[in-house]
């Protein structure tokens, strides 16, 4: 890569801890080998501070790098951790060159989708090949505007036993939408059996489960459940079509595939209206996604039996850094922005990745938006 010397150099800094009493130490930003402890001086300005460490704010280091800017790419748990969340052996829908990052080859047959086996060590070698500079495992405590950009105080995880502070001129947010999982708003739903992440499916063998959501992590589940012989209802507030939802056109197909050979029972226009420890209630429903329970109720209650309920109803990026910032939210609580630069109406706080929009919800089409806003802050900082 042009600059890949770059983070090199970023990474011998005179940093010191911050907190009364804590000794000055000399120390390195974390690359793939080194464990991050840093507090920079105004001389030591990061360009760009980028808070998520998944594919776009990877990409969004590399682009840096490739720049000349100075970065550091900060995170509350380690690399890639949505796709760590992802369920074992999930084949993802695109193929390998579509979910490349920062200008690295993924090591996979040509047009071959990758499993989450695949693209795990793949994010490590990003990271490793670019030697990009990396503080993860720690929670951002604060960020304080100063003349010359931020002071972004962080506290390590999950102990919070070291603090660590951070300048920089301007700050990329690329944590993404999938923090926080929405969960059913019925009766019942915080019962211990009512689980909002799908993982391994052997263990639900024999049960009766029920999977509500519409998208395709939901109809992914419910076919895997079906394939390890769990007995499984699918509550979908609509019926599935191509698109609908992000529901892949081969989606579709596998599930009516499943309904017609009876492994699965599809139940569509339902909501979710009480959960009780053996069994969930459906109510048929007017799809409106706008309404609090995702449509509005049109019918009695019916009873099907759930020993377990996956609500799998999509997720919301978390909330509580874009309060610190004095970011006004979307009604899908993405931050408001400008959609030409991606600037929040906070100067100097970008969007990228996923929280830029949901037509920007995969890799290939994040890779232009991320880099683009990283050319922006270089032009920016360029004029300064």
């Amino acid at each position: 890569m042009e600059n890949a010397e770059v983070s090199e150099a970023q990474t011998e800094s005179t940093i010191r801890p911050v907190g009364p009493g804590r000794p000055e130490k000399k120390n390195r930003v974390e690359t793939a080998d080194r464990p991050a402890a840093a507090t920079h001086d105004a001389a030591d300005r990061l360009d760009v501070l980028i808070v998520g460490a998944g594919p776009a704010g990877l990409h969004a280091a590399s682009t840096a790098q490739d720049l000349g800017l100075s970065h550091l790419i900060v995170d509350r748990r380690g690399v890639a951790h949505s796709f760590v969340e992802y369920p074992q052996t999930l084949r993802f829908f695109s193929p390998a060159d579509e979910m490349e990052v920062g200008g690295v080859p993924f090591p996979t047959r040509g047009g071959d989708k990758p499993t989450r086996e695949d693209i795990l060590p793949y994010f490590r070698s990003v990271v490793r090949t670019r030697k990009l500079c990396l503080a993860v495992w720690q929670r951002i405590a604060s960020i304080e505007r100063d003349d010359a950009g931020f002071l972004v105080r962080t506290l390590s995880e999950p102990d919070g036993d070291a603090e660590y502070a951070y300048r920089s001129r301007t700050i990329v947010l690329a944590s993404g939408v999938w923090d926080v999982p929405a969960r059913l708003s019925c009766p019942g739903a915080g019962l211990p059996h009512v689980l909002s992440r799908f993982d391994e499916p052997t263990e639900y063998c024999g049960m009766d489960v029920l999977v509500a959501g519409g998208g395709n992590s939901a109809v992914h589940a419910a076919l895997t459940l079906a394939e390890a012989r769990a007995r499984v209802t699918l509550a979908m507030r609509r019926s599935p079509a191509p698109y609908q939802s992000h529901l892949r056109p081969f989606v579709v197909r596998d599930l009516e595939m499943a309904v017609d050979e009876g492994r699965l029972r599809l139940v569509t226009g339902a909501i979710a209206a009480r959960v009780e420890p053996q069994t969930a209630w459906l109510q048929p429903a007017d799809y409106d996604p706008l309404h609090p329970a995702g449509g509005v109720p049109c019918g009695d209650p019916y009873p099907v039996p759930a020993r377990f309920v996956f609500a799998l109803l999509g997720q919301r990026a978390d909330p509580t850094l874009f309060e610190q910032l004095g970011l006004a939210l979307d009604i899908d609580g993405r931050p408001q922005r400008d959609e030409q630069t991606f600037e929040t109406g906070v100067p100097r706080v970008y969007v990228a990745g996923s929280l830029a929009g949901k037509s920007i919800d995969v890799i290939v089409s994040a890779r232009d938006q991320v880099a683009g806003v990283i050319r922006r802050i270089a032009e920016r900082i360029g004029h300064n």
